[in-house]
């Protein structure tokens, strides 16, 4: 685990130089261009110009200047940049009011506007998708909305696209497109709420949906008091030519004229299929950005002969690495190809052994093929788009996957072809009929996300069963190796594909075992959740700590034989000392454990007894209106009404109190439980909790579960005499929900959750109710072996 200690990071960031005073860096979003980064924040309200960063590694910043100081970019709100053809295009709303595009031949400006305002609401986006063809994103108030374009300043009409849609007012759009799936993330709902959050959905069919939304959501949420008002993402390219970073601000304090101050913060995404995993959020150490394996600029006066081997003669070259790849690969190559056939070389063992992506400017097609023994094969060939200049820089990227080799132009996916021809080898340049410019070239040993199994994965969180780390002896270990996986073939572990489109693993034979790296972001006992089969037969696994032993534990997912095909079992605890760790799964049986996820929470497994838990509330947990009277509480008509109080480590417990109902009660009030991340703002929506709501009304009761959203769980007729107290208990127990009512020994309602809350705090709530009166809550912890 030393190699993760060696240069770290924390969330948030400190300060940029020359960042908006008393404002900070809100609506980050970052470019990556010829291997640097570009950042760029919204101005601060009544300001002129927007500002920029440059990096070489996502975490040294420095100033770049201002990029425009057109008087129309006053209080630019999110400014965003691409890249398309040798031009630079911003697109920003300042102060919200409709979208300008400015243009530069230069990441850092200067920016000149090249269109009067083209209206639409805030926080516009631009996707080019491989074929081509430009959409533009933007925020709405039933969801985002996208708009086709014709060019760079050229809009048709928008429509809202199914599926990102947070309740509310939702923003912040931004799509990605990996492996031909389209991957959007959208924040909501209003910037200055704790409860700002970031939310992903995915596309099969076209980058304007339908989107379907992933359970895993919300993707970032935190409404800690230190680490709170996460959102307004942008996803770029890690420094290794193959992960993926999330970047996005908190809020903090408050500035001198009111609102909040934003601090940038960035995290590592993972991917497992079609669903997408936020390592995070964090606000402690992480392991900085992994660069690649080589990497050198060849836009200056000589070559380093130390990195290259070249050879010229008139009007034709070869450059080639003396660093070779592995048999995985991304390479990336930036040219200017002017007038010459220029071609980027991989998988290069001599002159007469290699493959290529040829540029081909006379014909606007690029080319994919080897040389064998000396004889040229072209193997796939593809004509790109005609306004294509080749006097700009432009970039290739070669991705030699498992079983793919893909090329990328400009971002583009051109040409996808069996991998069985190219093997490890050096990369480099061809040319004939001129000389191109050639500028950042490098490539990394890994290709289409197979630097996420090797990536730490912060605790507390969630981890992909098959993102445990590469290398036999390393990160797993099988005595009779998979024929039929359908990821990491090689590996021999079992991988199926589930039903969400996501990998699920599978240990099959005792002593067989997958290992993890971890960072552990505090010492203490952790909750350890496993995402297994339903209807599955028990198993036993031992958990390793640093190869210590830390637990044995039974999952058996036999009880859960529901419509859902897979469900989330609470195995018992461990405890884990904070720092970057190995973490080991080993099975201890003879019967297969399959499982897709494990989360690791933090817990608090004491024995406890708190009575008056609303009466110790602080001011911070009561929202809405409340009416105490002789130690009960009322909501009222106009208000959705909450209070909370004990630990969000709280487990398995035992909530009891009372309700009364007058003779005419209408609304609903209840008991929340298991809570965590709640937040209350006037301008988002009121289920502003992730947890459970017990809701009484007049002849029922409702179980309710919350996710920033409101899913009825179940419901139950009941009779409850007016005017006098009833008692109600609460059973929450690992993934089951038990509710006793008026004293009764069975209870008159039961739910067995698949994808359960497993801990959090408690409170009450109100909604809109008249004449229905709640009592203090005492809670006591439920032993469970």
């Amino acid at each position: 685990m030393e190699i993760y200690k060696n240069q770290t990071y924390a969330n948030p960031f400190p300060s940029l130089e020359e960042e908006w005073e008393d404002y900070g860096n809100g609506d980050p979003y970052v470019l990556r261009h010829d291997g640097r980064y570009y950042l760029y924040v919204s101005t601060k309200d009544h300001r002129t110009g927007i500002k920029a960063w440059m990096s070489d590694n996502l975490v040294d910043w420095r100033y770049a200047g201002l990029v425009t100081e057109d008087p129309v970019s006053t209080g630019a709100y999110a400014p965003e940049v691409i890249y398309w053809n040798g031009w630079f295009y911003l697109y920003t709303s300042p102060a919200g009011r409709g979208h300008f595009v400015f243009r530069s031949e230069s990441p850092t400006g200067p920016f000149e506007r090249i269109s009067e305002n083209v209206g639409m609401s805030i926080d516009g986006s631009v996707f080019i998708d491989d074929d081509g063809t430009w959409l533009f994103t933007h925020a709405g108030s039933s969801g985002i909305v996208g708009v086709p374009m014709n060019g760079p300043a050229d809009f048709g009409v928008g429509q809202t696209i199914p599926g990102p849609y947070l309740g509310h007012w939702t923003e912040g759009s931004m799509i990605i497109k990996r492996n031909g799936t389209y991957y959007m993330t959208y924040t909501g709902n209003h910037v200055f709420s704790k409860g700002y959050r970031i939310n992903y959905a995915v596309s099969h069919d076209s980058p304007l949906g339908p989107y379907t939304v992933p359970v895993n959501n919300p993707l970032v949420i935190s409404t800690k008091p230190d680490f709170y008002g996460l959102g307004h993402s942008s996803t770029v390219l890690g420094p290794d030519l193959d992960s993926y970073y999330l970047v996005y601000h908190n809020l903090t304090g408050r500035s001198q004229e009111g609102p909040p101050v934003r601090r940038m913060n960035i995290d590592r995404l993972v991917f497992n299929g079609d669903r997408m995993e936020l390592l995070g959020p964090t606000n402690y150490e992480q392991p900085v950005p992994r660069g690649p394996v080589f990497a050198d600029r060849l836009d200056g006066a000589d070559i380093d002969e130390a990195l290259w081997e070249a050879k010229e003669t008139a009007g034709s070259g070869r450059i080639i690495s003396k660093e070779s790849t592995g048999p995985i690969f991304t390479a990336e190559y930036n040219l200017v190809p002017s007038q010459a056939r220029a071609a980027a070389l991989f998988a290069y063992e001599d002159a007469n052994q290699y493959g290529f992506a040829e540029i081909e400017p006379k014909d606007n097609a690029i080319s994919l093929g080897t040389v064998v023994d000396g004889r040229r094969q072209v193997l796939a060939e593809t004509k790109i788009p005609q306004d294509m200049d080749w006097s700009k820089l432009h970039t290739i990227r070669v991705e030699r996957g498992e079983d793919r080799l893909r090329v990328y132009l400009d971002g583009m996916l051109r040409l996808d072809e069996s991998a069985d021809s190219f093997g490890p080898g050096k990369i480099g340049y061809l040319y004939e009929e001129g000389e191109p410019g050639l500028s950042y070239t490098a490539f990394s040993n890994h290709a289409s996300g197979t630097s996420d199994f090797d990536t730490a994965k912060p605790l507390p969180g969630s981890i992909e069963a098959v993102h445990y780390l590469s290398g036999e002896g390393r990160g797993f270990s099988v005595r009779h190796p998979s024929a039929s996986s359908e990821w990491r073939r090689s590996d021999g572990t079992a991988i199926k594909l589930a039903e969400d489109g996501s990998y699920a693993a599978a240990l099959t034979e005792k002593g067989d075992w997958l290992r993890y790296a971890v960072n552990v972001s505090e010492s203490g006992t952790y909750g350890l959740d496993l995402t297994v089969k339903s209807g599955a037969h028990p198993s036993a696994i031992k958990v390793l700590v640093d190869d210590k032993v830390a637990g044995s534990y039974k999952v058996d997912g036999s009880d859960h034989s529901g419509s859902e095909p897979w469900v989330k079992i609470r195995v018992g605890s461990l405890k884990l000392e904070k720092g970057f760790r190995s973490l080991t799964i080993q099975l201890n049986s003879g019967q297969t454990l399959e499982w897709t996820t494990m989360d690791l929470e933090r817990v608090n497994e004491e024995k406890f007894k708190v009575e008056g838990v609303l009466e110790q509330a602080s001011a911070e947990d009561i929202h809405g209106q409340w009416v105490e009277t002789d130690g009960r509480y009322a909501g009222t008509a106009d208000s959705d009404a909450k209070m909370y109080g004990g630990s969000p480590q709280w487990t398995d417990y035992r909530i009891r109190t009372t309700v009364k109902l007058g003779v005419d009660p209408s609304g609903q009030a209840g008991v929340l439980f298991r809570v965590t991340n709640e937040s209350d703002f006037r301008d988002q929506v009121s289920d502003s909790l992730m947890g459970y709501f017990l809701a009484v009304s007049a002849t029922k009761l409702e179980l309710y579960k919350h996710n920033y959203d409101s899913e009825l769980l179940q419901s139950v007729k009941i009779s409850l005499e007016p005017n006098e107290l009833a008692s109600l208990s609460i059973e929450a127990v690992r993934g089951e929900i038990r509710v006793y009512a008026q004293d009764g020994k069975d209870p008159v309602l039961t739910y067995e959750d698949p994808r359960a809350f497993m801990q959090g705090r408690v409170g009450i709530r109100s909604v809109h109710a008249e004449q229905i009166e709640l009592g203090d809550i005492t809670v006591e912890s439920i032993a469970v072996k």
